[in-house]
């Protein structure tokens, strides 16, 4: 029996991150099963290295958690509602390299995103993590603008 398919759908509570949890949602008869979803958050660094030599371990990795979950509780409860099976991770640093090690990760089939973030520049045709996700992606990206 073939698995369904594994959805990635990174996330960081931007509007453009809203677009593409709704395409997915309101888009379920695409599959013949339903995808499973999988959620990634990538935080940003804290300040400099040399800030982060100040802090230990453990409080990076809480506030690490902390800013992901307020950031994933959200789409988790919408795909949850909608009945969809779903797991949440989060990574920190450089999102678009987190984003592609993760795929190679984890078995990823497709990934689908918003085509900005909330670093987005209203001239700019695609965000630049979404770009480096593409050119360095060896799955399908499907971007939701």
């Amino acid at each position: 029996m073939k698995q369904p398919i594994r959805l990635l759908l990174p996330v960081d509570g931007s509007v453009y991150t809203r677009r593409a949890l709704d395409f997915v949602l309101s888009r379920q008869e695409w599959w013949r099963e339903p995808p499973f979803c999988v959620l990634l958050h990538v935080e940003s660094p804290v300040g400099t290295a040399l800030a982060r030599s100040y802090l230990s371990r453990d409080m990076l990795d809480s506030y690490y958690a902390e800013q992901s979950e307020a950031v994933l509780a959200p789409a988790r409860a919408s795909l949850q509602a909608a009945g969809l099976q779903l797991e949440a991770h989060h990574r920190h640093g450089d999102a678009a390299a987190q984003i592609v090690k993760f795929v190679r990760e984890h078995e990823i089939d497709l990934v689908m995103m918003g085509s900005h973030g909330h670093t987005a520049l209203s001239g700019m045709a695609l965000g630049s993590v979404t770009t480096k996700v593409i050119a360095s992606s060896s799955i399908p990206v499907l971007i939701v603008r």
